[in-house]
């Protein structure tokens, strides 16, 4: 009877710390502009995760963000991601961003890799939604209203600055009350330029070196994210419904001693 006990108490601490573990953890999947997004929650951070293959379908952009939800700061590595071929089960190696657009500079892989070599997109490419936010909108009509009234807006509801920027909290607190978590991720990803919908147009070995993940250590109620590389070749593919071929990848990103594990379908 008294092993039963003291194994009872010694299970008692387990199990409540496991309880409350699970309480804090969360993840889930949303969407932006057809891109699978996972999210996953852990003690003092959240982090998110997608994939799709970019740079005329040569490479697949693994796309990271970490929020720091805690009172410390955090750090974190790119090198210390592992990307690997969920069906081929075996690690990728990254590109470097500075080595690929090398590559994309050599006069020979500009076609090869969709270089665009004016710099910035395409002037005919469609404005879409992943371009223009709710943010950017409103100070559209803002800017569009005081132009027609001599500089002076007569909407007085709607928030005007010069620096588009200072709009952006960068945490995961902004957003309106009515929005939740889901909804704040997402619209933290939708928000601008999405690298991983501008690396599926033409272009510049600059984009690609501004859009990459670099290390960094994050304050409290800030956020980091970028892409890494990866060359499309390398990734396996498996026949799914419909005859269409699929790739995933499984993606693992540590952080204050936690691992983050993401599958990944790559379009």
């Amino acid at each position: 009877m008294r092993w039963f006990l003291c194994l009872l108490l010694l299970g008692v601490p387990l199990l409540a710390q496991t309880v409350t573990r699970d309480a804090l953890d969360g993840n889930g999947t949303f969407f932006v502009n057809g891109v699978v997004y996972r999210f996953a929650a852990g003690a003092d951070c959240t982090v998110v995760a997608a994939a799709h293959a970019v740079i005329n379908r040569k490479f697949v952009a693994v796309k990271v963000r970490v929020y720091n939800r805690g009172a410390r700061s955090i750090s974190v590595r790119p090198e210390d991601i592992r990307v690997e071929d969920a069906i081929g089960s075996r690690e990728l190696a990254p590109v470097a961003a500075s080595e690929l657009a090398r590559k994309m500079r050599r006069p020979q892989n500009m076609a090869r890799y969709a270089v665009n070599g004016i710099g910035g997109a395409p002037m005919d490419q469609p404005i879409t939604s992943d371009m223009v936010n709710a943010t950017m909108l409103e100070m559209m009509k803002s800017m569009t209203a005081r132009a027609n009234n001599g500089g002076t807006s007569l909407d007085t509801s709607v928030l005007y600055t010069d620096s588009p920027g200072a709009l952006d909290e960068g945490d995961l607190a902004a957003g309106p009350a009515a929005c939740d978590d889901i909804c704040r991720l997402r619209a933290r990803e939708a928000q601008g330029a999405d690298p991983l919908s501008q690396l599926q147009h033409p272009s510049t070995p600059e984009a690609v070196e501004q859009y990459a993940l670099l290390a960094n250590t994050i304050p409290p109620r800030g956020n980091v994210g970028g892409v890494l590389y990866y060359p499309l070749g390398k990734v396996a593919e498996t026949a799914a419904a419909h005859g269409k071929k699929t790739r995933r990848l499984r993606v693992t990103v540590p952080v204050q001693g936690e691992n983050f594990q993401f599958e990944l379908p790559v379009e």
